[in-house]
């Protein structure tokens, strides 16, 4: 535990960095999600990407329009990771080469924030290649282990040698990605799209180098808890038997019957994480996509093209639609959950749900759900992360206490705390204090139970779609 006026302040110097750093590239930050996707458990996103999309914007109706949306969230990711990936060897370069902890540092935290963005964007292409999945897992470790050395410098230790030439084999991967993504850019020049030109097929091949046995990849990368959680994950959080087509049917039936559901169709078979069956049905709600994962008949997704009346007020809806998720999770089998997160925007208020386990809130664990305001009636529903990661957990017991949590906190306005654990980029789980604070905007920190180190800070900002954390 550290409560001596030097630590803090470089923990303080730590999380002012780590706060630059994202405020500078705040610009090509794209995240939609809320709190769930501030934690990030990057695996789970993959099945919901196309199916959020695929009914947002009051837009279900054609394959043209579909088409669309996909393309404008293909270039959108390839352009924000070709952004990310120009200076990234540079970076790991310099790094290498600088004898000042302060300048090493910097670096490390811009090429951890720029690993982190990557990760996220090349999961909107949805590939399943090997070449793809290895090029995901080297920006997942490469954020990891540029943290962890930022951290290292940041409790006044110097880099070695060795972390030196790993920096410097790790930049000569980085070029090959960068090579990588400039290739995929010659087939969407002139106004061509992803789809129709071809680029998203060549996706995938434009990493095949990544692929090859012979490819010169560092292995002394920092490999922490589940950081190869993106090669052959199971979704721990589904249970059962195998369930049949028509079983799922029945599902989808039995639970929005009450709607009036009519014309159910059978869509085909999603295999990537979470296998599902997908379907289509018109309700009261609108017209709607559901799948039902194959193993034991979990509700995973389901998203609406609602018909929508005149929104209500933001605080009129707020507790009633807090309580219409409740309902909505209990009643598709989502047990004992609590708020944990809820905001509003066009008629909308989505809201995050976990469950508890020995007083901790199990933030992988989330489960989404969007109700429309004016009726408090369910339109959507996202469990991928709770199906990818509910289990029982065996949870440490914390060390420090939350009063001395609350204490390393620099700001005045804050909350009592409560117990969370939160997932770190994937690579493992926190057992932490959640301290939400008011000092010139809202903040949520996150400080380990066991150490007592800032292992997290989230910022809340206001925009067009509602509140969300960065």
């Amino acid at each position: 535990m550290k409560n001596s006026k030097d630590n803090k302040n470089e923990k303080a110097k730590d999380a002012k960095s780590v706060s630059e750093i994202k405020k500078k590239r705040k610009s090509n930050v794209v995240k939609t999600a809320i709190l769930s996707t501030a934690f990030g458990i990057c695996a789970s996103a993959i099945v919901g990407l196309s199916v959020a999309l695929y009914f947002s914007q009051q837009t279900v109706a054609t394959h043209e329009a579909y088409q669309k949306q996909m393309d404008a969230v293909y270039f959108r990711a390839y352009y924000d990771l070709l952004d990310g990936a120009n200076d990234l060897g540079i970076n790991l370069r310099k790094i290498g080469v600088s004898n000042s902890p302060k300048m090493q540092q910097d670096l490390l935290y811009e090429v951890w924030n720029v690993a982190g963005l990557a990760e996220d964007d090349l999961s909107s292409f949805e590939s399943q290649s090997d070449g793809v999945m290895n090029a995901r897992k080297f920006v997942n470790q490469l954020g990891d282990f540029s943290h962890a050395l930022a951290l290292k410098i940041s409790r006044g230790e110097k880099l070695s040698a060795s972390d030196k030439q790993t920096l410097f084999k790790l930049s000569k991967v980085a070029d090959a990605y960068r090579v990588a993504l400039e290739s995929v850019g010659d087939k969407v020049k002139d106004g061509q799209t992803f789809i129709d030109s071809g680029a998203l097929d060549g996706f995938d091949g434009a990493f095949e180098t990544f692929a090859e046995p012979s490819f010169d990849y560092p292995e002394m990368i920092y490999d922490g808890p589940f950081s190869s959680a993106l090669e052959g994950r199971e979704p721990i959080g589904l249970v059962g038997e195998e369930i049949s087509q028509d079983k799922a049917r029945s599902i989808v039936e039995k639970i929005f019957g009450a709607q009036r559901i009519k014309n159910v169709a059978f869509q085909g078979e999603s295999n990537g994480d979470i296998k599902t069956f997908d379907f289509t049905f018109e309700s009261d709600a609108g017209n709607s996509f559901v799948q039902i994962a194959r193993k034991g008949g979990m509700l995973v997704t389901y998203n609406t093209a609602p018909k929508y009346d005149e929104a209500v007020s933001i605080t009129e809806a707020s507790l009633t639609c807090q309580r219409a998720a409740i309902d909505f999770a209990s009643r598709v089998g989502f047990d004992d959950m609590i708020v944990v997160w809820s905001s509003s925007a066009d008629g909308e208020c989505v809201v995050n749900l976990a469950p508890v386990q020995d007083g901790a809130i199990l933030y992988p664990d989330l489960v989404k759900v969007k109700i429309r305001e004016s009726d408090r009636t369910a339109i959507g529903l996202d469990a991928s992360h709770y199906a990818m990661n509910h289990c029982v957990r065996t949870l440490v017991t914390p060390t420090v206490s939350v009063e001395t949590a609350k204490s390393a906190i620099s700001l005045q306005n804050v909350s009592d705390g409560r117990l969370a654990l939160i997932p770190l980029r994937e690579t493992q789980e926190v057992l932490t204090y959640e301290f939400e604070c008011h000092e010139d905007g809202t903040y949520y920190i996150y400080v380990d139970a066991q150490t007592g180190d800032e292992v997290n800070i989230l910022y809340v900002i206001e925009d067009e779609n509602g509140e969300r954390t960065i």
